[in-house]
């Protein structure tokens, strides 16, 4: 097993932080870590609120639950895409439509949304796919002209842009994660982007138990325990801060594909739209025969993601 891709970790900036919290017993939800990657997330976005969460997963299913939908109410999404979308869209309470990608970008196909909405549609949930992004000002337009809230899940993504607008700063919400693989980690890990204040509050009290900021143990709602540890955060400063090396170390991971790959007569490589400015997650190609394509689809084992590290 070759790894999709080894984080870019600063060993001693990071074990002076985790030090940090170790020393003072600051370890949990609690401690100057957390709220400064929150400030450090909404800083870099050129956002005003930051939320994190214990992974992109739960920043979705807030996000989702900060718009205050009803039971019934329907939600827009890709059906390519990993499922955490989905899932949460379906435990939210909402009804999960499903609408086709565009076979370039990869992302939601803005001219098959329209077709898929109704007077039940309240939002639609856009994933920045593999490093590429949306077609944003076609779905701006249709979330103006039918009121629809846009979700944007750049846990894919995060530091690519659309028309020089940094991603996760176009919807209304967005959700960014920090697993191991994504551009930057936590280990595990995610956050809530907004510029309304309304969201970010609701956001960060679900996060909370539902718990009042203003009065400890007097809860409002229904909440959850989905909050980010301040040695995780000790991790995320470092990781931020280090974003434009880690950046780096993946285009050249991409060059290195393009310049090994792009002769091959199985398969050929994907295209960027000029409109996008892409960041590297994930690889694609395109096989060119069928008969493989389903050989690949049959055995799982094939697809194993391939690494190249450019520093070693």
């Amino acid at each position: 097993m070759i790894n999709i891709f080894e984080p870019y970790l600063n060993k001693k900036e990071i074990i002076k932080n985790i030090n940090y919290c170790i020393e003072n017993n600051w370890i949990s939800s609690q401690g100057k870590f957390v709220k400064k990657f929150e400030k450090s997330l909404a800083t870099y976005h050129g956002v005003k609120y930051c939320v994190s969460t214990s992974s992109c997963t739960t920043a979705l299913h807030l996000a989702i639950k900060s718009l205050d939908l009803k039971n019934g109410d329907e939600i827009i999404c890709p059906s390519l895409t990993f499922i955490a979308p989905a899932n949460m869209i379906v435990l939210s309470g909402a009804k999960l439509i499903l609408v086709d990608i565009d076979k370039d970008t990869l992302t939601i196909d803005p001219k098959k949304i329209e077709k898929k909405i109704t007077k039940k549609t309240k939002a639609i949930l856009v994933v920045h796919q593999f490093g590429h992004a949306a077609d944003m000002d076609e779905i701006k337009k249709i979330s103006r002209k039918n009121k629809l809230k846009i979700i944007e899940d750049n846990a894919e993504s995060l530091g690519g842009s659309y028309k020089k607008k940094k991603l996760g700063t176009i919807g209304d919400v967005t959700t960014l994660s920090f697993y191991a693989n994504k551009i930057i980690t936590t280990g595990e890990g995610g956050a809530v982007l907004t510029n309304s204040k309304k969201i970010a509050n609701r956001c960060a009290m679900l996060r909370d138990h539902g718990m009042s900021k203003k009065k400890r143990y007097k809860h409002l709602d229904l909440g959850f325990n989905y909050r980010l540890t301040n040695l995780q955060a000790a991790v995320g400063v470092s990781q931020i801060k280090n974003l434009k090396i880690i950046l780096k170390k993946r285009n050249l991971q991409r060059i290195f594909y393009e310049k090994n790959l792009i002769n091959d007569d199985n398969f050929y490589l994907r295209s960027f739209k000029s409109w996008t400015t892409p960041i590297h997650w994930l690889f694609t190609i395109f096989l060119k025969d069928e008969k493989k394509r389903k050989r690949f689809e049959g055995n799982p084992h094939i697809l194993t993601e391939t690494n190249y590290r450019p520093n070693r």
